[in-house]
């Protein structure tokens, strides 16, 4: 990139709203940075095709570092291939088919054409990469005036990348780094893009009286696509618009422009709500998902954008758009402290997308104390915006490549034998659950579309660590002759997968049992005979039961 984006242009005063009615086509500079994000956006994939182009490794179409999540969303696209509505495949308890997000649908109506699910899925990463790089391009574009201002705020708002201190570890934080989501993440990154272009739509309908079905549209889109975001985008309108209207005559469009936005956008998050009360899988989900992420680690990875975007608020705002973006940090902050309480979850959610309108307000906020008049400023800015986002992005990407590199137990690269007993799975017309060790489980409903006992601690509840640790004693010969009789029985599993790493020797012990075994090299499948309905506080719920493992942590 041209050294040249700091801030040549960083004008005097306070903050002005260039409303332009159409934006120029994209420039050479904004192609270029276009072009470094859709790079970045497929490092990952680049290292996963590494793998198998130069060592023959067989991948399973996963495009990010916590493959568990990729997984999951292979498996509703698999689902939804079939149903349209979505079930949980990681338990094996009937699962109610209730699960809409457009998406997926739209992914699992390729699949049920002939499409991997995988590559269905990456179908959405230039749709992704493209929609949040323009969404933010319209966002700067109506928020700075001065091009090379503009220029500064876009490049931090899609590429800074701080560190920070996580448990004592030295690190990059990835929610809050937009390439990241990238990653294995486009829905959220879609979901983002929908935010950034409601806000935009709802300022240039509110400038002119009127009342935009856009906002809405786009608002109920973030919350079915990340549900997160639909309730960002809410809190923002609402804390925007009650700034706005105090001291002022309130103007009945912009009463219906809200309501019609809020009303919008909320619809879905019902449906959420309806769905955590109603599916078991779903309530157990959002209880599994509910941890706590400190403040502090956030605060010092945003410091170097929190500084001078701290001067922001010192100017005078003059559009919805420019309170819009003031009033952001602070909701993303409420609702962080909401995840900690039984309302949300996931408390770094809550800070996706941050980056853009902490980049908008610093590029302001230095606009406002006349960083313009300093000496060389464009080399200053050049060199400042060059720390903020290119140590960031370096260390980020080789902790990538870390975490994708093939290791044992991580699914993202499995034993050619692995994969034909997956296919016999996938083409074997005798329905029923699988019960196999968590490495292979969590690939079990994509590749197969069957249920599994365990392979996602989010989906797989009651007691997954339970579980976990049950099948991996099962598949390693510690569980017991007899204890693994009743593991199996209790499950109500039809096929037990047995991995590469496997060494109990399942035919013996389980003998009449088992009416079919297949072998592949290193893995094999057994058909066992006519499993009951699952029981136990392995695959139901918390009643006694004849097996429970030793709790692994």
């Amino acid at each position: 990139m041209r050294a040249q984006f700091a801030t040549a242009a960083v004008s005097t005063g306070p903050t002005e709203h260039v409303a332009t009615p159409r934006l120029p086509r994209l420039d050479r500079f904004e192609l270029a940075t276009l072009a470094v994000f859709a790079s970045l956006s497929l490092w990952v994939l680049a290292l996963d095709l590494l793998q198998v182009i130069v060592n023959g490794r067989v991948w399973t179409g996963t495009d990010g570092v916590y493959i568990v999540d990729q997984l999951q969303y292979l498996a509703w696209i698999r689902e939804a291939s079939r149903h349209v509505l979505v079930s949980n495949l990681f338990v094996l308890r009937p699962a109610s088919a209730d699960y809409f997000q457009p998406a997926v649908v739209v992914s699992g109506g390729l699949s049920a054409l002939g499409v991997a699910p995988w590559v269905s899925m990456l179908l959405w990463k230039p749709v992704a990469v493209g929609g949040f790089f323009l969404a933010v391009r319209q966002y700067v574009s109506r928020s700075i005036p001065g091009l090379w201002s503009r220029r500064a705020a876009l490049v931090l708002a899609l590429f800074f990348g701080s560190f920070t201190v996580i448990y004592g570890s030295f690190t990059v934080l990835g929610d809050l780094f937009p390439v990241f989501l990238s990653w294995g993440y486009t829905f959220a990154l879609l979901a983002l893009a929908a935010v950034l272009a409601a806000l935009v739509a709802y300022d240039r309908g509110r400038a002119k009286d009127r009342i935009p079905w856009t906002p809405a549209a786009l608002g109920a889109t973030a919350s079915l696509l990340h549900p997160w975001h639909g309730e960002l985008l809410i809190l923002i309108v609402i804390a925007a618009e009650l700034a706005l209207w105090r001291g002022r005559r309130i103007r009945r469009a912009h009463i219906s422009l809200a309501a019609a936005t809020v009303i919008g956008t909320a619809a879905p998050l019902i449906y959420y709500v309806i769905l955590g009360r109603l599916d078991l899988s779903w309530q157990l989900a959002r209880e599994a998902s509910k941890h706590g992420f400190p403040l502090w680690p956030i605060v010092l990875y945003l410091l170097a954008l929190l500084l001078p975007a701290a001067l922001a608020y010192r100017a005078r705002a003059r559009s919805f758009l420019d309170v819009a973006t003031r009033c952001w940090p602070l909701v993303a902050l409420v609702l962080w402290a909401l995840s900690a309480t039984a309302l949300s979850a996931t408390p770094l959610h809550a800070f996706q997308g941050i980056t853009v309108p902490l980049a908008v307000l610093a590029v302001q906020g230095l606009q406002w104390i006349r960083f313009g008049r300093l000496a060389h400023p464009r080399l200053v800015g050049s060199l400042a915006i060059a720390l903020a986002t290119i140590p960031g992005t370096i260390w980020q990407m080789n902790t990538a490549r870390q975490l994708a590199a093939p290791t044992a137990d991580n699914a993202n690269f499995i034993n050619a034998d692995e994969g034909r007993a997956l296919d016999y799975l996938a083409r074997e017309p005798q329905p029923g659950g699988v019960l196999t060790g968590g490495y292979l489980g969590a690939i079990v409903p994509e590749k197969t579309g069957r249920q599994t006992l365990v392979g996602d601690c989010l989906w797989s509840q009651p007691n997954c660590l339970e579980r976990g640790s049950a099948a991996e004693s099962l598949f390693n010969g510690s569980l017991g002759a007899r204890a693994t009789r009743t593991l199996v029985v209790l499950s109500g599993a039809r096929f037990l997968l047995s991995d590469c790493q496997a060494t109990a020797e399942l035919g013996k012990t389980l003998g009449r049992l088992i009416i079919s075994a297949h072998h592949f090299g290193c893995a094999s499948v057994y058909q066992l005979d006519a499993p009951g309905a699952a029981r136990g506080p392995l695959t139901e719920s918390p009643a006694n039961a004849a097996v429970r493992a030793p709790r692994r942590q």
